[in-house]
C-alpha cells in the first residue's frame, strides 16, 4: 500500500473540502487540463520542475483515467515507468483539485498516451474570488507600448504601477504580459477595464484594473498561477 505526503495547504486562502469528492463531481469535459508531478522523473534529473500539462482523453469509472503524453523538450527517454506514482493538478470552475494516481500502462504506438490508475482519494480546494497575490510581472500597454509594472493578481483584475497614466476610469486598454507558471514562460494578451487611478507622492500611477473578455485558455493560466502561489508562496496572498 502506498502512502502519499500531502503539502500544506495555505488554509488562509482556500478552503480544504471534508465531503467525499467523487470524480464527476470535477465535471470534467475531454481535453480538460491537467498538470502531473512524476516522482521517478524528478529523482532521475536536475531539473527543478518536473510538473507537465497534460488533457484528458478519458476514463472509465473505476477503472482508468486515459490522459495524453505530455510533450515537453524536456522529456528524454522514458521518463515515465509504469508502477510510479503520480501526483494531479486540475482545476475546474471555481475549485482546485488534486490526487494521487499510479501509471498503469504506457501506450506509445499508434499515439502516446497513459493509462493511470482511476483516482479514489479527491482532494479540492475552493478559491476566494476575492484573494489577490503580490507579483512583480513587466508589462506593455499595447495602444502606447507603455511599459508598467503588475503588482498584484486576481482571478479577475491586476494591480498595476505606471509612471504616465493608463486612461480614464471607464475606459477599455489592452495588456501584454508574461506569467511564470510551471518555471514555464506563459504570454498573456487581455482587455481590461480601468476601474480606479490614484498617484503618490513619488509619481507613480497605481491603477486597478478588471479583466474582460477573457479567453477560456486564458483564465485557466491565471487561476493556476494563483493557485500555485498560494499553495507554494502563502507570504505573497494579499
Amino acid at each position: 500500500m502506498h502512502n502519499q505526503n500531502t503539502k500544506t495547504e495555505a488554509t488562509e486562502s482556500t478552503h480544504d473540502s471534508s465531503e467525499k469528492i467523487e470524480f464527476e463531481d470535477m465535471h470534467l469535459q475531454v481535453g480538460h487540463k491537467m498538470y502531473l508531478t512524476l516522482a521517478t522523473y524528478a529523482k532521475n534529473s536536475d531539473e527543478p520542475n518536473n510538473s507537465h500539462a497534460t488533457s484528458m482523453i478519458g476514463y472509465v469509472p473505476g477503472g482508468t483515467l486515459i490522459v495524453t503524453m505530455p510533450t515537453s523538450g524536456q522529456l528524454t527517454g522514458s521518463p515515465f515507468v509504469e508502477g510510479d506514482q503520480i501526483s494531479v493538478r486540475l482545476i475546474s470552475g471555481q475549485n482546485a483539485y488534486k490526487f494521487s494516481t499510479y501509471v498503469d500502462k504506457i501506450i506509445k504506438i499508434p499515439y502516446k498516451f497513459l493509462h493511470l490508475s482511476f483516482p479514489q482519494n479527491i482532494q479540492k480546494q475552493c478559491f476566494r474570488k476575492s484573494r489577490r497575490i503580490k507579483c512583480n510581472y513587466q508589462a506593455i500597454l499595447a495602444e502606447e507600448t507603455t511599459p508598467i509594472n503588475i503588482v498584484d493578481l486576481s482571478f479577475y483584475g491586476a494591480g498595476i504601477n505606471s509612471t504616465v497614466p493608463l486612461g480614464t476610469p471607464g475606459s477599455v486598454v489592452s495588456l501584454s504580459f508574461t506569467i511564470i507558471v510551471d518555471d514555464k514562460e506563459i504570454p498573456l494578451s487581455i482587455m481590461a477595464i480601468i476601474k480606479s487611478s490614484k498617484q503618490n507622492n513619488t509619481n507613480v500611477i497605481f491603477s486597478g484594473v478588471e479583466f474582460t473578455e477573457m479567453k477560456p485558455d486564458q483564465t485557466f493560466m491565471l487561476r493556476h498561477l494563483i493557485y500555485q502561489e498560494i499553495v507554494e508562496h502563502p507570504e505573497n496572498v494579499m
